[in-house]
């Protein structure tokens, strides 16, 4: 049987509201505006709280762990400092802001003990007037069809790490590479038509600075040798046509 203190919490956890009460993040961030405050407030008894940019999370908040907060670098974000996180809300400043910040931004509470329960909110941010020297991507192809290698390379600064990232996602095994190789597969080719979409980024004294992003087809081998097949038709047909009606026309003769 559970000691009284512990099924009072329980109860208390279980009673209170586990709710996101409102997401504070700029819609417009105007040329000359370098930096912004972001906030996610709350009524909530969470054992974990984390921000995202698109599917990449650049900072974490779990209350009573030593450390209590965590940041990750991000493009277009050259700094996350945090402002306060507490019982009702968790603010921070991202500074150093690029066009590259535009994007959606989200706000995930969790709570990994019983009772469970999670809650996220989302909201848009648009940056403007803040380009910048861009690493250069080259050299990938225009279609890839299954298993052939996919072949890109970035030029950035010297002294910079490089980083990939497919669809958005950080091809972390790629890391500090210049060269990104990688069997293509249709499992990471998205939408109609398919498409993926590559990325690179130079991280230099603390800031991630990427390419513009390059996208690439998806090449279906079976659709385009049925293709050819139907073209071939095509040619061929008037031929055997012609070939035919010389045939009838000498049994005719005869």
């Amino acid at each position: 049987m559970l000691p009284l203190a512990l099924l009072l919490l329980a109860t208390g956890a279980a009673s209170r509201p586990f709710n996101i009460t409102h997401l504070a993040v700029p819609q417009v961030v105007p040329p000359g505006q370098a930096e912004v405050e972001i906030e996610c407030q709350y009524d909530a008894n969470f054992t974990l709280l984390n921000w995202f940019k698109g599917p990449n999370e650049f900072f974490r908040y779990r209350p009573g762990a030593a450390p209590s907060t965590r940041s990750f670098p991000i493009l277009g974000v050259g700094r996350v400092e945090l402002v306060a996180c507490g019982p009702t809300a968790c603010r921070l400043k991202l500074g150093a802001l690029t066009e590259e910040a535009t994007g959606l931004y989200r706000c995930d509470i969790e709570r990994d003990v019983p009772p469970y329960k999670f809650e996220t909110r989302t909201a848009y941010m648009e940056v403007h007037g803040h380009e910048h020297r861009r690493p250069l991507l080259e050299g990938l192809a225009e279609e890839y069809t299954e298993d052939e290698s996919i072949q890109a390379y970035c030029r950035g600064a010297p002294d910079a790490e490089i980083r990939w990232y497919i669809n958005g996602r950080e091809v972390e095994e790629m890391r500090g590479s210049a060269t990104l190789k990688r069997q293509s597969s249709r499992l990471i080719f998205q939408g109609v038509p398919p498409m993926v979409t590559v990325q690179c980024a130079e991280f230099r004294y603390g800031k991630l600075s990427g390419s513009k992003e390059t996208k690439a087809r998806w090449k279906d081998l079976a659709a385009s040798q049925k293709d050819e097949r139907a073209q071939e038709q095509r040619n061929n047909s008037p031929a055997v046509d012609v070939q035919f009606c010389l045939v009838f026309l000498c049994l005719i003769l005869l």
